[in-house]
C-alpha cells in the first residue's frame, strides 16, 4: 500500500510540476497549421523553429535539457559542448518573430530535396535545380520535425554552425520546408530561408 501510496504522489507531483508548451505559445509558433499542401513533418519543423525562436528558454526547459540523443545517430549528447553552447545561446537570446511560410523558398527546398531523393547526394549543390541563393538547411535521417530541428540547432560536430545561425537568424522573417525520402538515409528536409 504505501508503495502505491508513492507512486501516486509522484505521479500526480509530475502531472502538477510538469510544465508544457501553452496552447497560444503553440498557436503562435505554428504558423504554418493552415497550409494543406504541407506534410505533418513540414509543419512541425517550422513549428519548433519558431518555438525556439519566440520563446528560447522556454525551448531549453521543455525541448532541450532532457534531448541527448539525435535518432539514428549513436552519438550521446547529454556531454555534449554542441548542445551546451545552444543551451547558453537561447538562454542569452532575446526572443525572435515568427517564421512565415512562403511558396518561393519552399519551391526552392522542394527541387532540392526531389534532386537529391532520385541521385541520392547530399549537400547544397544542386546539378538541375536553379540556384536561387538562398540560405538553406538540409537534414538527413530525421523522422519528425522536432528532430529535424533539433539536428539543425545542435549542428553536432558542424564547427560553423551553420544550420543554427539559420534557424536563430533575426533578419529572417520567411521560411519554406519540404521533406522527401532519401535513398542512403530514408528520409531529408530541406529548408530556405529569406
Amino acid at each position: 500500500m504505501k508503495k502505491l501510496i508513492l507512486f501516486l504522489f509522484i505521479l500526480f507531483s509530475n502531472l502538477i510540476f510538469a510544465q508544457k508548451w501553452t496552447a497560444k505559445q503553440l498557436a503562435e509558433a505554428n504558423t504554418a497549421k493552415d497550409i494543406t499542401f504541407l506534410s505533418k513533418i513540414e509543419k512541425e519543423t517550422i513549428m519548433y523553429i519558431n518555438l525556439a525562436r519566440l520563446y528560447p528558454k522556454d525551448f531549453v526547459k521543455f525541448e532541450l535539457e532532457d534531448y541527448n540523443a539525435l535518432p539514428k545517430y549513436k552519438n550521446d549528447l547529454s556531454k555534449s559542448t554542441y548542445k551546451a553552447s545552444l543551451i547558453k545561446e537561447l538562454n542569452a537570446l532575446k526572443p525572435l518573430s515568427a517564421l512565415v511560410f512562403d511558396k518561393v523558398p519552399y519551391e526552392n527546398a522542394k527541387c532540392l530535396g526531389k534532386e537529391q531523393s532520385k541521385d541520392g547526394k547530399t549537400g547544397h549543390t544542386r546539378t538541375t535545380c536553379k540556384d536561387a541563393r538562398y540560405s538553406e538547411n538540409v537534414s538527413y535521417g530525421m523522422n519528425n520535425g522536432k528532430d529535424v530541428v533539433m539536428q539543425w540547432l545542435i549542428d553536432e560536430d558542424l564547427a560553423n554552425l551553420g544550420h543554427r545561425k539559420n534557424c536563430l537568424k533575426h533578419s529572417f522573417t520567411k521560411i519554406g520546408v519540404s521533406e522527401h525520402s532519401h535513398p542512403q538515409f530514408e528520409t531529408s528536409s530541406v529548408a530556405d530561408f529569406l
